[in-house]
């Protein structure tokens, strides 16, 4: 058994492959939904990986990293059983897999052909969202892409990895410096202590008030009597530095009123050592504020 977990992009996470089944997974990609191989150490240790890409037919696109980001290669290969050896000899901690291929140092954030002022907007958008800390770097490079307009300022796939690649690394160097708990942190604690309290409690849940308001309900345990909530426009408000609205409401067969609910959303997050601001207006949102967003982009994305 190597030691090593592999990740493809059909199926779930496999711990511990024997040779052969990592060396019949990468014999199969380049087929539809089929494309990557991904290996890492068993126990994980952060930012060192292999990974090879294939369309079709085509070569094999070949990645290494061994810890920061200068320390990233690439190399392209034709030859299955070669790549094979080389995924092999990485994850039996041999060296011949580094001399195997012709490694040259990874571009991974140049988009030459992108207009300088639509790569300043993707980023603008990419740092929204890498800022709320809630989304994997699939799902901000999407981001991305889907705010583009596709007619007049189109960023590609390629293009939104590369741009959020870069911003990626920033976050990532900035959280070596945060401390070991953050105020997003607390609010994690405090929305936990909710969920076991009867309430629906999400958070960066759906994209505005109305949604939210209009789809908690389909999140309802059967214990649940009330809901607490904010979404993505309020993630995004405290990113930058606005404070926190946190959304509550009591389920109408419940018995239990709005006021009722907000005590408890208040208590919660005072609790967790908060700073919150609510008069007991039951038609007033509880805010946490002031409050430094210091979210930790999502572990493993």
């Amino acid at each position: 058994m190597l030691a090593i977990t592999v990740k493809t992009e059909t199926g779930p996470v496999l711990a511990r492959p024997a040779e052969g089944e990592l060396a019949g997974l990468l014999g199969r990609i380049g087929g539809d939904d089929d494309h990557f191989v991904v290996v890492e150490r068993d126990p994980e240790e952060d930012h060192f990986f292999l990974q090879t890409w294939r369309e079709g037919p085509g070569p094999f696109t070949v990645e290494f990293r061994d810890g920061a980001p200068d320390r990233h290669f690439t190399a392209e290969s034709t030859d299955t059983g070669q790549i094979v050896e080389v995924f092999l000899a990485w994850a039996r901690g041999a060296e011949s897999w580094r001399t195997a291929l012709d490694w040259q140092p990874a571009d991974l954030v140049s988009t030459p052909g992108l207009d300088p002022e639509v790569r300043a907007e993707a980023e603008e958008r990419a740092r929204k969202d890498i800022r709320s800390g809630f989304r994997g770097f699939r799902d901000v490079a999407q981001g991305v892409v889907d705010t583009c307009d596709p007619e007049e300022s189109p960023v590609t796939p390629d293009e939104a990895r590369r741009i959020v690649a870069g911003l990626w690394e920033e976050r990532l160097a900035e959280q070596a410096g945060w401390p070991e708990v953050t105020e997003p942190d607390l609010v994690a604690r405090a929305f936990a202590v909710l969920d076991g309290q009867g309430l629906t409690a999400r958070m960066n849940f759906s994209c505005c008030a109305s949604c939210g308001l209009a789809e908690i309900g389909a999140e309802r345990a059967e214990t649940d009597h009330g809901f607490a909530f904010f979404h993505y426009q309020d993630t995004e408000a405290a990113a930058a530095g606005h404070g926190l609205a946190v959304r509550y409401g009591a389920y109408p067969d419940s018995g239990r009123d709005r006021a009722e609910i907000g005590r408890t959303v208040a208590a919660a997050l005072a609790g967790a050592g908060l700073p919150v601001q609510w008069d007991g207006d039951p038609g007033q949102v509880v805010r946490v504020t002031p409050l430094e967003w210091l979210k930790r982009l999502p572990t493993g994305a």
